[in-house]
């Protein structure tokens, strides 16, 4: 298995295949909605983020989506991570955790001081982030008025 970044002409699939699992991604929460995606995404990759990809046998096992972190709290350069997937058949065999650890690194190549990124309730991928040391730092809570 080899991790790389994207290729500029692969960008298109990727957020295209990131479309398509927002909802297991959110656990839920989101629908697999094209235009949402596209209006949640494309703007990272238009100002720099980038999706570094594992693969093997010139078969795609993961990706992630990494970039400058904006959120107005940071009061230091902070990396961010946006999109974490592992096709089912590769998860368990240590992909997700080799592709943040390559996404740590190169974030911290690029001389961010942290590294931030958002995991709904229930994801069992926080488990990975806290082996890798995340903390939390906040919770969201809504309260729907319907």
């Amino acid at each position: 298995m080899y991790i790389r970044r994207a290729y500029r002409h692969e960008t298109n699939d990727l957020l295209k295949m990131t479309m398509l699992v927002v909802k297991e991604s959110t656990m839920g929460y989101q629908e697999n909605n094209e235009k949402k995606t596209y209006d949640m995404f494309a703007p990272l990759l238009q100002s720099g983020a980038y999706y570094l990809i594992s693969a093997e046998n010139n078969t795609l096992t993961g990706w992630v989506l990494i970039g400058k972190d904006y959120t107005a709290i940071n009061d230091i350069p902070a990396g961010g991570i946006f999109s974490l997937f592992v096709f089912p058949e590769y998860r368990k065999l240590g992909v997700g955790k080799q592709l943040m650890q390559a996404a740590i690194a190169e974030l911290k190549e690029q001389n961010y001081q942290k590294v931030l990124l958002n995991v709904f309730a229930g994801n069992p991928a926080k488990r990975l982030y806290q082996e890798l040391g995340f903390r939390d730092v906040s919770s969201i809570m809504e309260l729907n008025l319907d």
